[in-house]
C-alpha cells in the first residue's frame, strides 16, 4: 500500500486538503485524513503540490519523433506511451488520419494485439478518417479522402470499442446505418472535417452521432444564414474537443464555446511527432510540415496538427480563457472519460478507480505522474 499526502487534492468533484490518497493493487483504495494513514503504507510526500486525476487525450497522431501513420507497429505505441507521460498524459487514443484500406486495417490489427498485452494507458483507436469532406479535409491526403465503405465499416465494428474507441466522420458523406452500426458497437461516432450544414449535422447528432472532433477546425464558418456544424454541435450538445493552444481557436471562442457546451467540453492535443523532441519538420499525408513559433504548418500555411500538450492546455484555459482550474483539469480527465464511457474507473480520484495521477506545481508545471500507482 502506498499514501499519498502533503497535497492539495483536486478530486474531479471536490478540492481536499490535509487527506491522504491510499492505493493498493493498482487501484486507489480510499481517502483519509492525513494522520489517518496506516502504518503499513509507504508514505509518498508531495511536498504541496498539486494531485489530480491524469489527463486522458483522445486525439494524439504522434509524439517522440514517431508519428502512427508512418509506423504502425507496437513499438511506436510504446515510444509515444513513453513520450506522452512526462505531461501529465497517461492514457490516450493514438489517432490515425486518412489511411489506405490496407494500413487502417493493420492499426486496427496492431491495436487488437497491443491491447491484449498493454490495456493500461493506449485505451484504444481513434479513427480520424477517411469518410471526410474533401473540401474541409485539411492537412489530410485528398487522394485518400472517400465515401464509405459498409464492408471496412462492418470489420471495425466487429473488432468493438475496445479496438476502436472513436471514429471522426463527415456527417454530409455517411449514411444513418453507417453510424448505426459503428454504434451499436459501442464506437463513439465523431463528426469533424465537414461541410455539413447544420440541419445534416443535427440529424447525425440524434441519429447517434454523438462527438465532435476538434471544434471550428476542419468545419465550415458559423454564419447567419448557415449555423454549419459548429452552429449543430451548439444547438444539440455533442461531447466536443477542443486545442486550446490559441493558434487552432481564439481564446474568446473556446470561452464561448465553454459557455455553451459546458460540461461537454473538452481538451484534446492533436499532437504530432515534435512533441517530447526538438524537431522542427515531419512528413505528414505526403506533405512536409514545419514546426515553428508553436505551429505546425504546411508550405501553404495549412495547419497539420499542434505541439500542443495536455498540461499546457489545462494552463492556457486557466491563464487564457478564465476557466476555474478544477474545471480545466475535468476537461483533461473526467470529461474525455466520459466521452468515451471509461468515468467509471479513469478521471477521478475516487475509491476503486485506477491510481492514474498527475502532481503539478502551483504553477500549473507537471512534477510526476503515477500509472496504476507506479511512479
Amino acid at each position: 500500500m502506498q499514501a499519498l499526502k502533503n497535497c492539495v487534492i483536486y478530486t474531479g468533484g471536490d478540492v481536499l486538503t490535509d487527506k491522504a490518497v491510499l492505493i493498493e493493487n493498482e487501484r486507489i483504495s480510499d481517502i483519509v485524513e492525513s494522520d489517518a494513514v496506516p502504518a503499513r503504507a509507504a508514505t509518498v510526500d508531495l511536498d504541496g503540490n498539486i494531485l489530480a486525476p491524469g489527463f486522458l487525450d483522445l486525439q494524439i497522431n504522434g509524439c517522440g519523433g514517431r508519428l502512427f501513420n508512418e509506423d504502425i507497429s507496437e513499438e511506436t505505441l510504446d515510444v509515444m506511451t513513453e513520450a506522452i507521460r512526462p505531461t501529465g498524459c497517461t492514457s490516450f487514443l493514438p489517432t490515425l488520419v486518412t489511411a489506405s484500406d490496407e494500413d487502417t486495417l493493420r492499426a486496427v490489427e496492431v491495436m487488437d494485439a497491443y491491447r491484449d498485452k498493454k490495456p493500461e494507458s493506449v485505451l484504444g483507436l481513434h479513427l480520424e478518417g477517411p469518410y471526410l469532406s474533401r473540401k474541409r479535409r485539411g492537412i489530410h491526403n485528398e487522394a485518400l479522402v472517400r465515401g464509405p465503405d459498409a464492408g471496412m465499416l462492418r470489420l471495425i465494428a466487429d473488432h468493438g470499442y475496445e479496438v476502436v474507441r472513436m471514429m471522426t466522420m463527415a456527417p454530409e458523406n455517411v449514411e444513418l446505418e453507417h453510424i448505426k452500426m459503428l454504434t451499436e458497437a459501442g464506437i463513439r461516432v465523431s463528426a469533424g472535417h465537414s461541410a455539413a450544414p447544420c440541419p445534416v449535422a443535427r440529424k447525425a447528432f440524434r441519429s447517434g452521432m454523438s462527438m465532435a472532433t476538434h471544434l471550428f477546425n476542419g468545419m465550415e464558418p458559423l454564419k447567419g444564414r448557415e449555423p454549419s456544424l459548429v452552429g449543430a454541435v451548439y444547438l444539440e450538445h455533442p461531447w466536443s474537443g477542443i486545442i486550446a493552444d490559441g493558434v487552432h481557436v481564439a481564446w474568446d471562442n473556446i470561452e464561448l464555446a465553454k459557455r455553451i457546451l459546458g460540461e461537454r467540453l473538452f481538451l484534446i492535443t492533436d499532437a504530432m511527432p515534435p512533441v517530447g523532441t526538438d524537431m522542427t519538420e515531419f512528413e505528414l499525408a505526403g506533405r512536409t510540415v514545419y514546426v515553428k513559433d508553436g505551429k505546425c504548418l504546411a508550405a501553404d500555411g495549412t495547419l497539420g496538427g499542434s505541439v500542443l500538450t495536455m498540461d499546457k492546455a489545462v494552463r492556457n484555459c486557466v491563464e487564457q480563457v478564465g476557466v476555474a482550474l478544477e474545471e480545466a483539469l475535468r476537461m483533461a480527465s473526467l470529461y474525455p472519460a466520459r466521452a468515451i464511457r471509461l468515468d467509471g474507473v479513469l478521471g477521478k480520484i475516487s475509491k476503486g478507480y485506477f491510481a492514474d495521477l498527475v502532481v503539478m506545481d502551483h504553477d500549473l508545471n507537471v512534477v510526476s505522474t503515477f500509472k496504476r500507482g507506479r511512479q
